[in-house]
């Protein structure tokens, strides 16, 4: 894999509600999901994001949408393993949709 090849998907949302309402949808149709803390530097919605497999974006993003989870923006990210970085600090983002209030 190429060392800007994306590992994750970031679905970003506005609020807390959104965020749990997609991780069980998620949880619930077999996609594994995690809540991680928003990177400062993908915004400053609810300051949660729900993180997949980059593999899983497709079927993650129709979930989300028959559950009623509002999405404000997707990002591509790689995210290192710990052993390799220190840390799992998502780099070479990329924005995939939508910026807060876009498309009402």
């Amino acid at each position: 894999m190429s060392s800007d090849t994306p590992t994750h998907t970031l679905f970003l949302v506005p609020s807390v509600s959104h965020v749990l309402k997609g991780e069980q949808a998620l949880l619930r149709a077999g996609i594994p999901c995690r809540l991680i803390p928003l990177p400062r530097d993908l915004g400053s919605q609810c300051g949660v994001c729900l993180r997949v497999d980059h593999a899983d974006r497709h079927s993650a993003e129709k979930v989300l949408q028959a559950a009623g989870a509002q999405v404000d923006g997707t990002h591509d990210v790689r995210m290192p393993a710990a052993e390799e970085s220190g840390g799992a600090r998502p780099t070479g983002t990329e924005t995939q949709a939508g910026k807060k209030g876009e498309g009402r």
